[in-house]
């Protein structure tokens, strides 16, 4: 028995070697992968503190769901400061526009006065004109008018020139106080931009602390409590989905496989009870040659390297998160081992039986 160990330990070891080497030289229309799924991490960049949980360990949320609330108290103080930058604007800006426009009530008040004053002493010359006209007239009986008229006249055409420089210059200043109105409120208006966007940005920061579901999932864990102050970039929560979306499959190096995008493969669990064959669609060719993860090598220590193949799995399928599947291009399940021992089944067979039959009857 002894005796024979040994050679029948060499040749099933050459068997190996053989098989491995041909396997890796044909074409396949099989190869392995594992099963994973979408995870949300939930983790704040800076620190903060847990407001509201809404949900529990294990839970089924929705997409959209509110999982968790936060806040940090500076993006509060900031709020505040800056609220009372623009109420300080507004004021500012509400001062600066009445002090003008009591400015210009009392140019336009002014105005008025100046204007009535000099219609008051034109009309006074008017009629003195008038008079005088008529006096000469009945006197010396000729319409041709005296020097004293004439300077009376004069006086009139002057003080009319007056009125229309004054009314003229009056306008000026008011249409310079009320450019200024005008000009006075960009100054603020930039500023009251300015704080706006930093308002804004402070909003949008505060609704990064509001968490809600990105998919339909299952609660993973669930690390702090309300009231706790998390660090930064420390995981709060996970949400996993409820199955695995995808496959991501390795084809080695050195062998040929004509998996296409878009093409319909199946999956077979390996790890599980699950016998059916599940549906899917390749999505993705990697485009560079990566190694083996771990959990795939045939020996841990030694690296194997392959594409990688993403496959999108159909929905509310029974694989187990993570677990190792094999991919087909048909919904019966390969069998490796027939394959292995294909090319020398009937030797294998015929031989170690008898080996064992006649070490048996040697030992005896």
């Amino acid at each position: 028995m002894n005796k024979l160990l040994l050679p029948i330990i060499w040749i099933l070891s050459l068997i190996a070697v053989f098989f491995l080497t041909s396997s890796f030289e044909k074409n396949t229309t099989h190869f392995y992968g594992l099963a994973e799924n979408h995870e949300q991490s939930v983790r704040f960049q800076e620190p903060v503190e847990i407001t509201h949980i809404g949900v529990i360990e294990g839970q089924l949320v929705e997409k959209g769901q509110l999982l968790l609330s936060a806040k940090r108290s500076e993006l509060q103080a900031q709020k505040i400061q800056l609220g009372n930058q623009m109420q300080e604007i507004n004021a500012k800006q509400k001062q600066t526009a009445e002090t003008l426009s009591a400015e210009i009530r009392v140019l336009k008040a002014k105005r008025l006065a100046e204007l009535a004053k000099l219609d008051a002493q034109i009309q006074r010359l008017q009629g003195k004109h008038q008079r005088d006209k008529a006096l000469y007239q009945s006197i010396t009986g000729s319409p041709a008018a005296a020097s004293g008229i004439d300077v009376t006249a004069e006086e009139i055409r002057s003080l009319r020139d007056q009125k229309a420089y004054l009314s003229r210059s009056m306008d000026a200043q008011i249409s310079a106080l009320r450019i200024q109105i005008d000009t006075s409120k960009m100054p603020l208006i930039v500023q009251k931009n300015q704080l706006n966007e930093r308002l804004n940005e402070i909003e949008r920061k505060a609704n990064e602390l509001i968490i809600r579901a990105d998919f339909t999932g299952r609660i993973g864990s669930i690390l702090f409590k309300e009231g706790e102050k998390i660090p930064a970039f420390q995981g709060v929560m996970t949400v996993h989905a409820p199955y695995p979306k995808f496959v991501k499959g390795f084809i080695h190096e050195n062998v040929s496989n004509d998996v296409k995008i878009g093409q319909t493969v199946w999956v077979h669990a390996l790890s599980s009870k699950v016998h059916q064959a599940v549906k899917g669609r390749v999505e993705s060719l990697g485009s560079r040659i990566v190694p083996y993860p771990e959990r795939l090598r045939k020996n841990a220590r030694v690296l194997s390297w392959g594409r990688e193949v993403n496959i999108r799995l159909t929905d509310n399928n029974p694989l187990l998160l993570g677990e190792k599947v094999e991919v087909s291009f048909s919904p019966e399940r390969p069998n490796t081992a027939s394959t292995f021992f294909k090319p020398f089944g009937k030797e294998i067979e015929s031989m170690v039986p008898n080996a064992f039959a006649r070490g048996k009857g040697d030992s005896q």
